[in-house]
């Protein structure tokens, strides 16, 4: 035998088990591929404060999840894999199950601002020890969707309780134009400005305003887009060290899409019915007619010779605008020692005022509506008690009340108050909860205030995001729209 056959016969004697020559009693299929895992459903990005938040539904047979972000969309960027969550610098992808098994995520500490995230999209997928799995389709993180509620009548903010305290971002009506706090809390904060040309093109950062010495505290877009209010804060010093007080409240004008500071609202700007010499400070809220011409805010005045404390009494300031410049109106009395919540109407002819009970002393606390004629004077038209709800923010004294909203012809009043013992809900009960939120609409005729309907839908979330559409006829609330008809709010 030659030395091929030798080699050949070999090479059939160890690898029989393929067939080469021989054979094997095995007729056993080989198994077939695993099949790849599928991609997470229901992947969703919503907002909470400013930043993206994740939510997908469980992919069976995944022990992990990754995220990969396209920080410009479109843009010339690469899309790249997300960090893993590390324990020890409490930074990257991080998410865990929430009570409905469903997965929830964030960004946790990472060094990218979100204002470089506006024109991001994310993809994730499922993985195991086997590899990963499809990706879910490329979705986009939409700061405006989640700040807002886009009506057929244009954008509205969307509220909670807490938001009655301070925004951190504000979008216009028509979607076009966003404010944005800067990232810092220090003495660099600054407000940031993007607009873009339609709903489908990027953001594109139009300005930086840095105002006051010390941290952007609140700030408000006009409806139009074209003003902006922001409220500063300012560090004092003094025998027992350094607090931090109200600076003032600058306002913004764009021209041409340049913007520009128009005005310096402070107690030395005070409207005249301020006990002179005006000691007041300017307060934690604010409003914004729709065309930015009127703007209110909240304000606390010392009580003469007391130094201030459980002796003051709170104010609303009005400034209005003519053209470029800007002059106190009037000062408005809340009845109260703090200001809890502002709503001003669109075209500024109506201001809701809630007061903030620190000691809970009124069993039904009200809501006080003022009325301004055509000549810039003001009355109070209607005390509305109310069952308000309260909460407790992160930077305050005591307890507030929650946010309210006004029609853009301020005909129409949506307060959010507290749970009512038998009232009617719309929509299934949360499993094993009866919590539910209410917002109270009430419509003005001849003057008169009356409570019109409300809508009442479980509360899923603390401070369920909800919006009052600009002319007043339609409300979102936990994911339900309540439109009125005749006169009513029927369940949607």
């Amino acid at each position: 035998m030659n030395p091929l056959q030798t080699a050949w016969l070999l090479g059939c004697a160890t690898m029989a088990l393929v067939g080469c020559g021989g054979g094997s009693d095995d007729t056993t299929p080989p198994p077939p591929p695993s099949a790849p895992m599928a991609a997470p459903a229901n992947f969703a990005i919503t907002v909470e404060y400013g930043s993206p938040q994740f939510r997908w539904s469980p992919t069976p047979g995944a022990t992990r999840y990754e995220l990969h972000e396209d920080p410009d969309g479109q843009g010339p960027l690469p899309e790249a894999k997300v960090d893993d969550y590390n324990e020890t610098s409490r930074a990257g992808f991080r998410y865990q199950q929430d009570t409905s098994q469903n997965f929830v995520g964030a960004l946790a500490n990472t060094p990218t601002p979100v204002s470089a995230r506006l024109n991001a999209i994310y993809r994730l997928r499922a993985c195991n020890a086997g590899g990963c799995g499809g990706f879910t389709d490329a979705t986009p993180f939409d700061i405006a969707k989640g700040i807002s509620y886009e009506f057929p009548s244009g954008r509205a903010p969307l509220l909670t309780s807490v938001s009655a305290y301070g925004r951190y971002a504000m979008v216009s009506r028509d979607g076009l134009t966003l404010a944005l706090r800067g990232a810092s809390l220090g003495a660099t904060t600054t407000t940031l400005v993007f607009a873009r040309s339609s709903t489908s093109q990027p953001w594109q950062q139009q300005a930086s305003l840095q105002s006051g010495n010390y941290f952007v505290d609140q700030m408000l877009l006009s409806a139009d887009g074209g003003t902006l209010a922001v409220r500063s804060m300012k560090q004092v010093w003094g025998e027992l060290g350094s607090r931090v007080v109200a600076d003032a409240v600058y306002v913004y004008q764009r021209s041409a899409g340049a913007w520009s500071q128009q005005a310096r609202l402070d107690a030395a700007s005070a409207p005249a019915g301020c006990p002179q010499p005006c000691q007041a400070e300017i307060a934690d809220h604010m409003a914004l007619s729709t065309d930015g011409n009127l703007l209110a805010v909240s304000a606390v005045i010392p009580a003469a010779g007391s130094g201030g404390g459980a002796s003051a009494s709170s104010a609303v300031f009005t400034y209005a605008r003519t053209g470029t410049t800007w002059a106190p109106q009037a000062a408005l009395n809340a009845e109260g020692t703090f200001i809890a919540s502002l709503a001003l109407s669109g075209d500024g002819s109506t201001l809701a005022v809630t007061d903030r009970d620190l000691l809970r002393t009124s069993a039904t606390p009200l809501v006080l509506v003022f009325s301004q004629n055509g000549g810039g004077a003001w009355t109070q038209q209607g005390r509305i008690p109310a069952t308000l709800s309260i909460y407790s923010p992160p930077i305050s004294g005591g307890p507030e009340y929650g946010a309210m909203a006004l029609s853009s012809d301020g005909s129409t009043l949506a307060v959010n108050t507290a749970n009512v013992a038998g009232q009617g809900v719309c929509g299934a009960a949360g499993p094993g909860s009866t919590e539910t939120q209410r917002i109270a609409l009430l419509s003005r005729a001849g003057g008169t205030w009356q409570l019109q309907g409300q809508a009442v839908m479980p509360r899923a979330l603390p401070w369920t995001p909800w919006a009052l559409a600009s002319d007043g006829n339609a409300l979102f609330l936990g994911g339900a729209m309540f439109t009125r008809s005749g006169g009513a709010w029927p369940c949607p």
